[in-house]
């Protein structure tokens, strides 16, 4: 080998380690970001509440009058720089929530505490008069409390004071009237509905279609201009931008759905609309699974005596297993990381209880909704990517371990 081929050798090799080293150190980057960012936030509860806050009112009970102060000790779980009210029973710090606010929440509440007890909700509803949810990890918002000269004070973050402030202050008074409370929001529960609902519908509509017009394209149909030229419009639409699909969906698809009588955005609107973006992928990925099955398989099962469909429902589909199921991950994939097309299909507020006739926010868009704002949320937006980033791993191993399996049913049967 001559000198001038070793220096381009090695010169090809350096690029290609550069390059590689390059894309795994950017990918680290942006993993290790999103495990700083989000880690401190990511909970079990994110997957069970509600995105949005909600509002609690309450007031001592009209049999007590005001709530009156006790006698508390602080629990050995109470840590010594928590302020814990001995008066009232509970613990409380300042915190900044998932939603990216400065908070004072409750850490601790003593069972026997009156707060928990002797107040009931205020608000007008069909939940008035119900005992008041003074628990743990709810938000004191204000408080109306009795000094010791009978005065009437009010107290609490709204008025500028800390969480020991606040307990300093509640420790000098004789009584509680009532305070404003909020249980927190920044759960997820409504995007993963509309994420699995999004998932399970699109799928259900692109599928058949894709791997029928794949088994048309590759088993059935002859290799002509008309064919080339149904190959090439989907290797087109496979490079046309999502935006482009969702701007079609709004303007195509949706006089569709309105005859159905969904009006408005809905999921039905946002499932047909990725499914015909998902259709150049799978049916691609699916022709490529079909061509991957050697020859050999088919001309043994008709020498066998089998007929054209036999062949390919009992041979050559499920030869080609892996690869659909692979084009069948890749699909599921781009619907959780697809938002640019569903903002206008099936728009960006939040639903908590979303169906298929209504509107909703995927993970992927709760992400565009949490970064778009004047104050962006990083950490909800990084805790909401650990949950996508967790979804796609474990559809991952879920098909390696479908493909081990059947490969390892297939080399038992050829045993």
């Amino acid at each position: 080998m001559t000198k001038k081929r070793r220096i381009k050798n090695l010169f090809r090799s350096g690029s290609t380690w550069f390059a590689s080293l390059l894309v795994t150190f950017v990918l680290l980057a942006v993993i290790s970001y999103i495990f700083a960012s989000g880690w401190s936030t990511f909970d079990i509860s994110m997957f069970s509440g509600n995105y949005y806050a909600s509002n609690i009112l309450a007031k001592a009970d009209e049999d007590v009058g005001a709530v009156s102060a006790g006698e508390f000790e602080r629990p050995a779980q109470v840590a010594a720089d928590v302020p814990f009210s001995e008066n009232y029973g509970f613990a409380i710090q300042d915190i900044v929530n998932r939603e990216n606010n400065r908070v004072q929440s409750i850490v601790y509440v003593d069972p026997d505490s009156p707060l928990k007890q002797n107040m009931v909700i205020a608000t007008a509803g069909a939940t008035q008069g119900n005992i008041a949810p003074f628990e743990v990890e709810a938000t004191i918002i204000v408080m109306d409390a009795v000094d010791q000269a009978g005065n009437i004070i009010t107290l609490g973050q709204r008025k500028g004071q800390s969480a020991e402030e606040l307990v300093a202050a509640l420790d000098e008074t004789t009584g509680i009237l009532g305070y404003q409370a909020q249980i927190p929001g920044g759960g997820i529960r409504g995007p993963i509905i509309s994420t699995v609902i999004l998932i399970g519908m699109s799928m259900l509509l692109a599928m058949p279609v894709a791997l029928a017009a794949a088994i048309y394209l590759q088993r059935i149909a002859s290799d002509n201009k008309f064919t080339r030229l149904i190959r090439t419009s989907i290797n087109l639409l496979a490079g046309v931008p999502s935006i482009i699909f969702g701007m079609m969906g709004i303007s195509v698809i949706f006089p569709i759905v309105k005859t159905l009588g969904v009006d408005g955005l809905s999921l039905l609107l946002g499932s047909l609309t990725m499914a015909i973006m998902l259709l150049p992928i799978l049916i691609r990925q699916s022709e490529e699974a079909l061509a991957s099955v050697p020859p050999s398989y088919t001309m043994a099962s008709l020498a066998l005596g089998a007929t054209e469909t036999q062949t390919l429902f009992k041979v050559v589909l499920p030869a080609a297993f892996s690869g659909i199921l692979s084009a069948f991950l890749l699909g599921i994939s781009r619907v959780i990381g697809e938002s640019a097309a569903l903002i206008f299909t099936i728009g960006t507020a939040v639903n908590e209880a979303p169906n298929l006739t209504s509107g909703g926010s995927t993970l992927a868009v709760l992400i565009w909704n949490l970064m778009g704002g004047e104050t962006p949320n990083f950490r909800l937006a990084s805790a909401v990517s650990l949950v996508i980033l967790a979804l796609v791993l474990i559809l991952n191993i879920t098909v390696k371990i479908i493909v081990g399996l059947t490969q390892n049913k297939k080399t038992e049967k050829v045993v």
